[in-house]
């Protein structure tokens, strides 16, 4: 990503049709490492340079490409993050603790491993209920950096407490935003 970033920075640079030539030998003089950011070969990415002969199709074939390359970097990232996050929350559902109606769960390792992004959701599913809570108000909590927070789920949703206080995050859904999901351990589990 790191190539592509300074490629951009190179074709920002170049405003007039004189410098646009540079854009040229800046390709050529880094084909090996641009070739492999965009995920071709560099006899591929040198036969791409050679097709184009006007510079400023060239500038701006590649800066075409630089947005799509960066939309699938971006992507691939979020993809990455949101199986860690799921994974992360599955293993806290598993030894989520109950008393009574509700699991308590660790609050701290919630907030650090199964938050994605601010519009996506956190699912809670037990045997009795399910919650969703929006995850932009847990990133605001996360920012406040307390760490002596703990919490539970219940129906009502999911409660955070510290030594000075605590909030109550209610059962909220959004048909359209991603979710991860934390199924709680059942209680006969538990027991066993």
């Amino acid at each position: 990503m790191r190539a592509l970033i300074h490629l951009r920075r190179f074709i920002n640079a170049k405003n007039n049709d004189e410098e646009r030539t540079e854009i040229r030998e800046y390709l050529h003089q880094h084909v090996e490492e641009l070739s492999r950011a965009f995920g071709v070969t560099e006899n591929a990415f040198t036969q791409a340079i050679e097709g184009v002969d006007d510079d400023v199709e060239l500038a701006l074939r590649i800066t075409d490409g630089l947005r799509r390359a960066s939309s699938k970097y971006r992507a691939r990232q979020h993809e990455e993050r949101a199986r860690s996050a799921q994974q992360s929350a599955e293993i806290l559902g598993a030894i989520a603790q109950w008393n009574g109606e509700r699991a308590e769960i660790d609050v701290l390792s919630l907030l650090s491993s199964a938050l994605t992004r601010r519009q996506d959701m956190l699912i809670f599913v037990a045997d009795r209920f399910a919650v969703g809570v929006r995850m932009a108000p847990l990133f605001d909590l996360r920012r406040l950096g307390r760490w002596d927070v703990s919490g539970w789920v219940d129906a009502r949703g999911l409660h955070v407490r510290w030594s000075t206080g605590g909030l109550n995050f209610y059962p909220v859904m959004n048909p359209h935003a991603e979710r991860i999901i934390v199924p709680l351990a059942g209680r006969a589990r538990i027991a066993a």
